[in-house]
């Protein structure tokens, strides 16, 4: 499988008050084309500032993070249009302009040209079932349209790699099911690779070809949903354990010490 993203070796120390703190200490994984991958653990584990590296929002202290055959810090003229990243929440959009306004603002942020501009607006919008609503004020949507909204911004251009931090927190089960519909289109249908992060088992063991156990900054266990299961040793009679049920006999040994 073609990979879209590997990482080796990341690391990030932070200093505060003279005193070093340790968040990511020595991560390993990759991400393949149309490959969905969660990212897993407790609350200071690290997820994160995994992301945030990923993304080119944070510098590591060592290690190396390639997307598309390019390394992210060490290439100054590396292209960020294949990253798309999803934060979501109520912010980050101009509530009296349209969904469409929003977007165009984003496009000329992305360099996306002005020939280009309305055909890959309404692309996006499409894509997350937005099209409909595209001329309405955005400060008239529901949290979940803003979560769509998030998506479509970080679809601009075609990004081979998108990175999601709790993509569905906070929002009710009909829009949240929506919102992984749209996501599991994007890779299945589209080959957009996705990095996400969630602290909804349900949610990752529907979605995820992979995931990547995460504790005290280091990475515990990668592979697929039996990987993990068998990993937790959790048994029952009648069934198999589920995502949820593993991760809580593992959680203790995920924690920081």
């Amino acid at each position: 499988m073609e990979k879209v993203l590997t990482i080796e070796h990341l690391k990030k120390v932070f200093n505060e008050h003279k005193t070093e703190f340790e968040a990511v200490k020595d991560v390993n994984f990759s991400i393949g084309k149309g490959e969905i991958v969660a990212l897993i653990g407790p609350n200071g584990a690290g997820k994160t500032t995994t992301v945030s590296m990923i993304g080119g929002y944070l510098m590591p202290t060592s290690g190396k993070v390639t997307i598309n055959g390019q390394d992210v810090w060490g290439h100054k003229q590396f292209d960020h249009s294949g990253v798309g990243v999803v934060f979501g929440g109520e912010l980050g959009f101009y509530g009296r302009a349209t969904a469409y306004d929003n977007m165009a603002f984003f496009s000329n942020l992305n360099k996306i040209t002005r020939r280009q501009q309305k055909q890959e607006i309404h692309r996006v919008l499409k894509l997350v079932d937005l099209d409909n609503v595209a001329n309405k004020q955005v400060q008239t949507f529901s949290r979940g349209m803003y979560q769509r909204l998030h998506i479509a911004r970080a679809l601009l251009g075609q990004p081979s790699l998108l990175l999601l931090d709790e993509p569905t927190n906070g929002l009710d089960v009909e829009v949240a099911t929506q919102i992984r519909e749209v996501l599991h289109n994007l890779a299945k249908d589209k080959g957009v690779s996705i990095l996400l992060t969630s602290h909804i088992m349900s949610e990752i063991e529907s979605m995820a070809d992979r995931i990547v156990l995460i504790g005290g900054g280091e990475v515990k266990e990668v592979g697929a949903l039996a990987q993990i299961i068998k990993k937790s040793s959790v048994h029952h009679i009648d069934r198999p354990a589920t995502l949820e049920e593993s991760y809580l006999a593992l959680a203790p040994e995920l924690r920081r010490k």
